[in-house]
């Protein structure tokens, strides 16, 4: 880290310079207000891009990896709670500015219970209990007593146990209905923030340790120094990637669309297990397995040998080999560290595993240099994304800024050279060269414009057929799925009993809405994702090519306006042509998640169609108590249960089907407009203000040199003494960054990867 601080004071340096050289330009009254202000307008932006911007880390792995054990090491105390529930419905963040604190946002009383409505609408058990109440209040003794009746029931009747799994919908209402006593002064109708400073930073523990907490949080905000980050860092713990629920993948989605780095954590217990290679399927698509680390999160009570430690590295690294090319894996041990760093304040219990562990010097040794490694390359790749940053937005400005303020000072040194005639004579011939290069401007930025219009007819053609309603193959493949969703032959044979029809029938649905939530969340998002990927490399490719050419004629205009000064023995710089890795990644705009468009909500109104469906077993019941024909009833009993089951299902599945139909609509039309056309109009708008910079830094402000080269005696003497001093200041100024412009983008071709996405300011 320190190579990048020592970078970025330089930078600060030469800002520092360049603005006392701008202020002595202008106390000699040897520039006009508008070029002095044009070149602090360039400085500032070098001076925003030398604040530290936020770099996010996201750390995932399955349930009990080691996650937040692992971020504890590295900020060297249990800062974060250890073993948190799976209902966590937030990421949790640490930010590395300011004073140690949090903060922790708590759900307003709409957001709560229209959560719990939701939920509770699809529960068999709470239709036959509430009767024909439409919403629960919780703030209601009366709702509370009727939600812990329903949760009663479902817990004696094991309805919250299918397939050895918990039922997420019973644990959500039981984590809100135990929270309310502790929380609802807390809970008010706007989001409620609560602050913790660092004397009671331990208090958020609370809200994402206990589930009976954790629902009622809507988000939050650790502030913690972490100083091997060199500056302003977000690590966020993310849910497990084996989740039963499939918001937890999708957040785990739109977190990583939006980071820098990965840090992917394996228990040595279990290794890599199916729910990774999914999520390395999706780290793949996104294409940040260069920015991606895997550690091995040794258990040193079960690997308790380095020959055990090294052979089950050596078998994690061959798997990973089958998704991920050179994966750098590093091993060790985070509770050792942690325990370690903490000394006298670490529990006994790890106090006297760490001693044990220490006896084994090869394993105390594996696991140290296993973590030294680690945290070295961790501390690399930030600081050369920082630098990247920096070079990318702050340098290039600053070279031509200090190119500009040298054409300046030579070339008022030369009008001073001549004779008022004479001068007269070259002002009007170059100040009509000028104006030339001043209309190749508009030249440019239709020509840019024309970019604009054929970029988009493409992309909007693409994302069209992509998704089209009858060829497109995301939405044929997504409504086979719903088609051919089998039903479950328990419920078949409940139906032998008229009793478990209605009960079958919401049973199925459950099941049914989520199979097809994780389908959208897995295997819909990772296609939708990887084709705006493909997009993204496209109109990269395409806007590198259109800038070759563009710079083309740009080059051709500024060298005519070059040679012309050149007549006149004035010598300006040669504009430097921005590199590959100085052109943004399109990705600062993320792609929308799919899943996100089907809420509860508007899956729930599938439900009106399947009632419709229920009214007609309520006529077949109603049949059967009123006796009427009911021999015949009885013996078509099943036939007319099982068909009254399968028309229901395909009305839940119609209803279904529309509704994804329309998601797909509104999805494609948000996909094109909100983020296909945004980074595209951004590239081209950074991309003709690019051409505008450097044709502004280009020209000479000839008007400030006529009004100058009148100068007589000790006037014209102070005057080219300090030209004189300004142009060697710019001219070493000049060769210098272009030195380290050159010595940073030939360290680039030997770092292993591609480069990481720029970071955003939040």
């Amino acid at each position: 880290m320190s190579e990048y601080l020592q970078f970025k004071r330089k930078i600060e340096q030469r800002v520092e310079i360049l603005e006392e050289t701008i202020q002595e330009l202008e106390k000699l009254k040897l520039v006009e207000d508008e070029t002095a202000a044009r070149w602090r307008i360039h400085l500032d932006h070098v001076r925003t891009s030398l604040e530290d911007q936020l770099l996010r880390i996201a750390v995932v792995g399955a349930v009990k990896s080691g996650k937040s054990t692992l971020i504890n090491a590295l900020a060297g105390t249990d800062l974060l709670k250890r073993g948190a529930g799976i209902i966590t419905a937030f990421i949790t963040r640490i930010v590395s500015n300011g004073a140690p604190g949090c903060w922790v946002e708590l759900k307003p009383w709409a957001e709560v219970l229209d959560e719990i409505n939701s939920v509770s609408r699809m529960l068999p058990i709470y239709r036959e209990e509430a009767g024909g109440k439409d919403a629960l209040d919780i703030r209601s003794q009366e709702d509370r007593a009727l939600l812990a009746r329903v949760l009663d029931k479902m817990q004696a009747e094991s309805r919250q146990v299918r397939s050895g799994c918990l039922d997420v919908h019973f644990l959500l209402l039981k984590a809100y209905l135990d929270g309310y006593d502790t929380l609802h002064h807390r809970v008010g109708d706007e989001i409620n923030r609560l602050e913790f400073d660092e004397g009671c930073l331990d208090e958020h523990q609370k809200y994402v340790g206990f589930e009976s907490r954790s629902v009622y949080t809507r988000d939050m905000e650790i502030h913690y120094p972490l100083p091997w980050g060199g500056g302003r860092i977000e690590i966020a713990d993310c849910q497990g990637s084996d989740s039963p629920n499939p918001l937890h993948y999708q957040l785990i989605q739109q977190y990583l669309l939006g980071c820098h780095f990965i840090i992917y954590v394996i228990g040595s217990r279990t290794g890599l297990r199916e729910a990774d290679f999914k999520l390395l399927d999706f780290i793949r698509t996104l294409r940040m397995f260069p920015q991606t680390f895997f550690v091995l999160n040794a258990d040193l009570g079960v690997h308790n040998s380095r020959v055990d430690l090294d052979a089950l590295e050596e078998r994690v690294r061959s798997e990973l080999c089958w998704l991920v090319p050179n994966p750098r894996l590093f091993t060790f041990s985070a509770l050792y560290h942690l325990t370690d760093q903490a000394g006298d304040s670490a529990a006994e219990r790890e106090r006297r595993h760490l001693d044990i562990w220490k006896e084994d010097d090869a394993l105390a040794r594996a696991t140290e240099e296993g973590f030294a490694a680690f945290k070295d390359h961790l501390e690399q790749r930030i600081s050369g994304q920082r630098t990247r940053i920096l070079l990318g937005s702050g340098l290039s400005r600053l070279s031509m800024v200090a190119a500009n303020v040298l054409d300046t000072a030579r070339a008022q040194e030369r009008f001073l050279d001549e004779n008022l005639e004479n001068l007269r004579d070259s002002a009007g011939r170059l100040q009509s060269r000028h104006n030339s290069l001043r209309g190749m401007l508009g030249t440019l930025a239709n020509a840019v414009s024309g970019i604009n219009e054929t970029l988009r007819r493409e992309l909007d053609e693409a994302v069209d057929e992509y998704f089209d309603i009858e060829d497109g193959r995301i939405v044929q493949d997504t409504m086979k799925m719903l088609e051919n969703y089998p039903v479950d032959s328990a419920y078949l044979k409940d139906l032998a009993d008229t009793r478990q029809v209605v009960r079958s029938l919401y049973l199925f649905y459950l099941e049914f809405r989520q199979s097809l939530s994780r389908y959208l969340v897995e295997r819909v998002n990772l296609r939708v994702i990887e084709f705006a990927r493909e997009q993204e490399a496209f109109l990269n490719e395409r806007l590198a090519h259109s800038s070759r050419a563009l710079w083309s004629l740009f080059s051709t205009a500024v060298g005519d306006y070059r040679r012309e000064l050149a007549s006149f023995q004035i010598h300006i710089q040669e504009p430097v042509e921005e590199t590959e890795q100085d052109w943004p990644v399109l990705d600062a705009v993320r792609p929308p998640t799919f899943s996100a468009f089907l809420d509860q909500g508007a899956i729930g109104r599938g439900m009106l169609l399947m009632k419709f469906g229920l009214g007609r077993v309520s006529r077949f019941l109603s049949a059967l108590r009123s006796g009427r024909e009911k021999q015949k009833v009885i013996l078509t009993r099943e036939v007319q249960n099982a068909e009254t089951m399968e028309e229901a299902v395909l009305l839940v599945k119609a209803q279904t089907g529309r509704e994804l139909l329309r998601t797909f609509q509104e999805y494609r039309n948000n996909f094109k407009y909100g983020y296909l056309h945004r980074i595209l109009n951004e590239a081209t708008l950074r991309l003709l203000e690019d051409f505008k910079a450097r044709a502004d830094m280009t020209q000479v402000d000839f008007e400030s040199l006529m009004k100058r080269s009148d100068a007589e005696g000790e006037e014209r003497k102070a005057v080219i003494e300090s030209l004189t001093r300004v142009g060697q200041i710019a001219e070493a100024m000049v060769e210098e960054l272009g030195e380290l412009r050159y010595a940073i983008n030939l360290g680039w071709l030997s770092q292993e990867g591609t480069a990481s996405r720029p970071a955003e300011k939040p």
